[in-house]
């Protein structure tokens, strides 16, 4: 695409897109940990209940963080610049 094509406006709305996602989001404020607490009690209580954690609980205890520290709109940045 030849950025000739483009409007100025279209160009800026490109850039201010770009510079936005250079910027890493920001903590919260006052981090939210129960979930993650909730996550971490299951994943013990599976273990005794079954002899092993569930297949899956890696992913569980890693969202339950990222959210802890982040929030829920983590996912929509992390998904954007993250090959994981």
């Amino acid at each position: 695409m030849k950025l000739t094509k483009l409007s100025t406006e279209e160009l800026k709305a490109e850039l201010a897109r770009r510079e936005a996602a250079e910027v890493a989001p920001s903590p919260l404020k006052l981090a939210d940990f129960s979930k993650l607490q909730k996550q971490v009690i299951d994943v013990v209580q599976g273990v005794v209940r079954d002899g092993h954690p569930s297949k899956d609980f890696q992913h569980y205890i890693y969202e339950a963080a990222m959210e802890a520290v982040y929030g829920k709109d983590i996912w929509e940045w992390w998904n954007q610049h993250s090959d994981y």
